[in-house]
C-alpha cells in the first residue's frame, strides 16, 4: 500500500522541515504535513467550507474530542453518548460521549461545584495534562509539586512543546492544538514505546508518526464499481481522487475499478487491474482458499466474497478462465466472468513448454504453455494449442472467446501502424493521438521490462522503430503500448567506484573486477573473466544489468555538472535544466585516510543547501526518453 499511496503525498508537496528538535522529540514537520496526518486521524478537519479556522480556540469539549480522536478509544465515544457525565453536558450535547470516553479513560475530571464547562476556551495546562494522561502518566506521577508546575515541566522535558507558543494560563487556538496532538503522537509514552507505535502506527527515520500507516490503518473498501452511482456506495463527494497512482477525476473512475476512500480527508483511491487467465490451483485447498494461483501467478484474496467465489461452493472451477479485479497491493478484491470484462491482454514471451493442468473435473492433462511477461510487469504462464509455434521474444495477445477459452495470436513488432510523435507537456498523448484513462506502457529490452506512466514519457519524441506495438480502444485512445528500451528504465544505475584489471599469465589483461554502489549499497566485487566493458571508474555513473554469471552489460552516463538539484529539476551550466529521475541515487563523496573516496547514500533534500559541489549524470537526453540517474555531492 505503501507505494500505491505514496503519490498523494507527492501531490500534496509535504515538504519536511529540518528544524532542530528537543531531546527525545521527533525532528519538526512542516504544518501541511502535520494537518494532513491530523485531517487522516480525523482529529482535525475543515468546516462545510473545508476551512481549518486555525486562529480560533478551542473549548475544553472541542479539545476532548481531538484527543479521543487521537487515542485508543476513538471508537469508543459513540457508544458513550446518551449519558451525562456532568451536570452541564446533558445527554444530549453533542460532546457528550466523548467527555464521558475521556472521564472513562481517567483523562479529565469536572470542577467541584459537578461541572465540566464544555464551552470554556482549553488553556495549556489543561491540553498538557490531558495529553499526558493519553501518555500512560497517572496524578501520582505529579504528587512532588503544584499543578500545573509538574505537568508542564515534563511536558517540555518530552519535546512536546515543540512548536507551541502558548504560555501557561493561555487560550489556546486550533493550530496550538494541532501542533500538541501531533507532539503528543511523536512523544514517548510512559512505557517506553512511541505513542504512535501504541496506537498501532509506524513511524519513520526521523521519529515522526508515518502518514501512510495512518492512511492504511483508516481506508475503507475495497468496493467494487457495478451499476449505480458509487459515490452513493461510498456516502460522500470526493474533493480528491487518484486512480492507478495519479491524480484523477470521477468520471476516469469506470465499471469494474477497485475503490478504497477515506472519508476524513474525502479521498478516494481508485485501481483498475484486471487479471484474466486460467484457475490453476487454491491454497491451503478450495474449500477454504487463502490463495490461489491463475496462469501461473499466485494472488491472496482481500475480500472473502472474493476467496468464496473460487471455493467449492462458489461460481469458479479449477480449468475454469477467470478474470480478478485486483486492488491495492494486487490481492484479489473481486472475481467475475472474462466475457464481462471484455479486454485482451499482451506480452513478450519469455519460455516455453509443457505442464500438467488440472481440468473441473480434477483430472490431470498435459498441454503446451507459454510464458509471458505481461505489460503490467508480472509473469503469466498461459496453455496454449500450438506447440513450438512461439519463440522467446514473440509479441503476444492473448484474448478470450465467449466459453472463456486462452487464444494466443504472435502480432508484428515491426511498428505498422506508424505511431511516432512527440508526447505532449502534459503527458496527454502522442502526437495527436491521446492516451486512455486507464492506459498500459511496458519498455522493453532484452528480456527485461520497466512499467511507463504516460507522464513519464512527457516530451519524449518516438520514432520509427521505438514502439513496437500499440493497441487503440472504442475512442481511439492508447490502451496498450510496448515501447523498445524508450526510457533506458530497464536497466539499473549506480557508480562504479573500482575497475581492478585481471592479468594472464601472458601478462595481457584477461578481465576485470568491477565494485559499485547502487541503491545506497555496495555491489561486488564482481568478477568478469575475459570481458571489457567500456567505463571508466573512480566514482563514475554507470548503467548496467546483471544476469546469472556477473555483469551482463554496462556503460558509463554522461557527466554534468550542476549548480542546484531538488524538486525533480536539476540546474546546469547556462541555466540548462535536467529532469530527475524517480529513485535518484545522491551520494555525499568524502575522502577518508587510507581508504580513498567513500560515497554514503543521503536524500535529495539533505545536499540542497548549497553547502555542496554537485555533480550529475545522465543515461541520455530527454527528448529521447532519457533522465538524471545518479547525483554526487562533494563538500565544498
Amino acid at each position: 500500500m505503501r507505494k500505491k499511496l505514496a503519490a498523494l503525498l507527492c501531490v500534496l508537496a509535504l515538504s519536511v522541515s529540518m528544524l532542530a528538535a528537543p531531546a527525545g522529540a521527533a525532528q519538526s514537520v512542516s504544518q501541511s504535513e502535520m494537518l494532513q496526518v491530523l485531517a487522516a486521524m480525523g482529529v482535525l478537519n475543515g468546516d462545510a467550507k473545508g476551512n481549518l479556522n486555525l486562529s480560533q480556540n478551542v473549548t475544553r469539549a472541542a479539545f476532548i474530542k481531538m484527543a479521543v480522536a487521537a487515542s485508543p478509544y476513538k471508537d469508543m465515544a459513540t457508544s458513550s453518548a446518551y449519558v451525562s457525565p456532568f451536570a452541564d453536558v446533558k445527554y444530549n450535547h453533542w460532546a457528550a460521549g466523548y467527555v464521558k470516553t475521556g472521564v472513562d479513560a481517567g483523562w479529565v475530571n469536572g470542577y467541584l461545584d459537578g461541572t465540566f464547562r464544555p464551552d470554556n476556551p482549553v488553556k495549556l495546562e489543561e491540553a498538557v495534562t490531558i495529553c499526558l494522561k493519553m501518555l500512560g502518566y497517572t496524578d501520582a506521577d505529579f504528587s512532588t509539586g503544584t499543578f500545573p508546575y509538574p505537568q508542564l515541566a515534563l511536558y517540555q522535558n518530552l519535546g512536546m512543546n515543540t512548536g507551541v507558543d502558548a504560555k501557561q494560563g493561555q487560550n489556546m487556538t486550533r493550530a496550538q492544538c494541532a501542533q500538541l496532538i501531533y507532539n503528543t503522537l511523536n512523544a514517548g509514552a510512559k512505557s517506553g514505546q512511541p505513542y504512535a507505535a501504541v496506537l498501532g502506527y509506524t513511524v519513520d527515520a526521523a521519529g515522526n508518526i508515518d502518514y501512510l500507516s495512518v492512511v492504511n490503518a483508516e481506508l475503507e473498501g475495497p468496493i467494487v464499481v457495478r451499476d449505480g452511482s458509487w459515490k452513493a456506495q461510498i456516502g460522500f463527494t470526493p474533493d480528491h481522487i487518484y486512480r492507478n497512482d495519479g491524480e484523477s477525476t470521477a468520471n476516469a473512475v469506470s465499471e469494474y475499478d477497485v475503490l478504497y476512500y477515506l472519508e476524513k480527508t474525502r479521498t478516494v483511491w481508485a485501481y483498475h487491474n484486471q487479471v484474466t487467465g486460467l484457475y490453476e490451483s487454491a491454497q491451503p485447498n478450495r474449500s477454504n482458499p487463502s490463495s490461489v494461483v491463475v496462469s501461473g501467478v499466485t494472488y491472496t484474496f482481500e475480500s472473502s466474497a472474493a476467496a468464496y467465489a473460487m471455493s467449492t461452493t462458489g461460481a469458479y472451477k479449477l480449468g475454469d478462465t477467470v478474470t480478478l479485479l485486483l486492488g491495492r497491493d494486487n490481492t484479489i478484491a473481486a472475481v467475475i466472468d472474462p466475457s464481462e470484462a471484455g479486454s485482451a491482454a499482451y506480452g513478450i514471451v519469455l519460455s516455453t513448454g509443457t505442464t500438467t493442468y488440472t481440468d473441473a473435473q480434477g483430472k490431470n492433462y498435459t498441454a503446451p504453455f507459454v510464458r509471458l511477461l505481461g505489460v503490467d510487469g508480472v509473469t503469466y504462464q498461459y496453455q496454449s494449442d500450438r506447440s513450438g509455434y512461439y519463440k522467446e521474444g514473440d509479441l503476444v495477445k492473448v484474448s478470450y472467446d465467449s466459453a472463456g477459452s486462452v487464444k494466443l495470436s504472435r502480432i508484428s513488432t515491426n511498428n505498422s501502424k506508424g505511431l511516432t510523435g512527440t508526447v505532449d507537456a502534459a503527458g496527454t498523448k502522442v502526437g495527436n493521438t491521446p492516451f486512455a484513462a486507464n492506459a498500459r506502457i511496458m519498455d522493453y529490452y532484452d528480456g527485461t521490462s520497466a512499467l511507463v506512466t504516460p507522464s513519464r514519457l512527457a516530451g519524449v519524441k518516438l520514432e520509427s522503430g521505438d514502439v513496437a506495438y500499440y493497441e487503440l480502444n472504442g475512442s481511439g485512445e492508447i490502451e496498450t503500448m510496448i515501447l523498445k528500451d524508450v526510457t533506458g528504465d530497464t536497466f539499473t544505475f549506480g557508480l562504479l567506484t573500482r575497475d581492478e584489471e585481471i592479468l594472464g599469465y601472458d601478462g595481457n589483461v584477461a578481465g576485470h573486477i568491477y565494485t559499485m554502489m547502487s541503491d545506497g549499497a555496495q555491489v561486488g566485487p564482481i568478477t568478469c573473466q575475459g570481458v571489457t566493458f567500456p567505463v571508466s571508474a573512480g566514482g563514475k555513473g554507470v548503467r548496467y544489468r546483471l544476469d546469472g554469471m556477473g555483469i551482463d552489460k554496462m556503460y558509463n552516463l554522461t557527466e554534468v555538472r550542476l549548480i542546484s538539484a531538488g524538486n525533480g529539476v536539476a540546474v546546469g551550466a547556462n541555466n540548462q535544466r535536467f529532469n530527475i529521475a524517480n529513485g535518484v541515487q545522491v551520494y555525499i563523496r568524502q575522502e577518508q585516510s587510507g581508504l580513498g573516496a567513500q560515497y554514503y547514500a543521503v536524500s535529495l533534500d539533505r545536499i540542497s543547501d548549497g553547502s555542496y559541489n554537485l555533480t550529475g549524470w545522465y543515461d541520455k537526453v530527454e527528448a529521447d526518453g532519457g533522465r538524471l540517474r545518479v547525483i554526487v555531492a562533494t563538500p565544498s
